[in-house]
């Protein structure tokens, strides 16, 4: 009966680049409902509707397994418009960012991530992999906004392309909710210092306008 051929398909017979997807998200899944304490071989496959050897034939622990998911699922990058104001570009990077933390996207949220940063080569996956490529978007971001005379370049230093991320990780880690929009939109005013309005000769003679 169709009923008791289907009953039997317990797994798949997926294979290649389509059987480790399905692992890569069974495992992203798995660190979501249960954290990496609690993670296994047994679960993600279970997950995945498949055996543990399926696993074991290509890593040979959950760490491993899990560094090749967080690779599979970084986030791509936001890339900033050259016909956008610094400004708007900042907050399109930063609402990316809170995404991101949030679990919006397939890459594990911030309170995930707590969990994986006591494993040093995951925490410098995390580093090379995701923040890394977002502090240079948000450098270039600023430099770009110094050479439209957007921002003050005198007042910038190397940590502020830092400012925006942390100030968002903070709220996250105290609130359990990531900024609204309003809120993003007072960390980009933080991050940007506004360059000074160029005076004419009269202002700058003293007389007031």
């Amino acid at each position: 009966m169709p009923q008791q051929a289907g009953a039997k398909t317990v797994r798949s017979r997926r294979r290649g680049e389509v059987l480790e997807r399905a692992l890569y998200e069974a495992t992203l899944a798995e660190l979501a409902a249960v954290g990496y304490g609690g993670l296994t071989m047994e679960g993600i496959a279970t997950r995945a509707r498949t055996g543990k050897a399926a696993l074991y034939r290509r890593w040979s622990s959950k760490h491993d397994l899990v560094q090749a998911a967080l690779i599979y699922a970084v986030p791509p990058l936001p890339e900033p418009r050259a016909d956008r104001p610094a400004r708007e570009n900042l907050l399109a990077v930063f609402t990316a960012h809170c995404d991101v933390l949030a679990g919006k996207t397939a890459f594990p949220s911030l309170a995930i991530m707590g969990q994986l940063i006591h494993e040093p080569e995951l925490r410098t996956l995390y580093a090379d992999a995701v923040v890394a490529p977002r502090l240079r978007i948000i450098e270039s971001i600023l430099r770009a906004g110094v050479r439209r005379g957007e921002i003050d370049g005198g007042a910038l230093t190397p940590l502020t392309a830092r400012v925006g991320p942390a100030l968002i990780n903070q709220h996250l880690l105290l609130t359990g909710a990531p900024p609204n929009r309003r809120q993003l939109t007072r960390i980009v005013d933080t991050v940007m210092a506004r360059a000074p309005v160029a005076r004419t000769g009269r202002q700058a003679s003293g007389t007031p306008s």
